[in-house]
């Protein structure tokens, strides 16, 4: 048995010095990310079954009617949040919804221009 584990040591100490050892235990999962243009309050509901299913979805507002679009907004904040998903505005109109798995890591996009 203790033939084994030598084997296994060697086998391990090798692959370090290969650097060929896996360090990443749980692989990063593939993350689908979704672009919807509504024209309507009524795609509220199919939106946030998206977030629900585990897909990223990028909102994009321009050309909806103001108070239409802050409905929408508030409808898919609100089921966001129900999911611990997180919401980042990236444009003017335009704001990424996603579920708790996808990790948003952004800049001040509006401050970028400025600079």
């Amino acid at each position: 048995m203790s033939d084994l584990w030598s084997k296994i040591r060697n086998l391990v100490r090798g692959d370090i010095e290969n650097k060929t050892v896996n360090v990443n235990k749980h692989p990063t999962p593939e993350v689908n990310v979704v672009v919807r243009r509504p024209s309507s309050f009524a795609e509220a509901e199919p939106i946030a079954a998206l977030v629900k299913g585990g897909q990223a979805v990028v909102v994009n507002f321009e050309g909806v009617p103001m108070d239409t679009a802050q409905r929408l907004v508030d409808y898919l904040s609100g089921a966001t949040y129900a999911l611990d998903g997180n919401m980042e505005k990236i444009g003017t109109a335009i704001f990424l919804f996603a579920p708790l798995d996808v990790n948003i890591q952004s800049r001040d996009l509006f401050r970028l221009k400025e600079e």
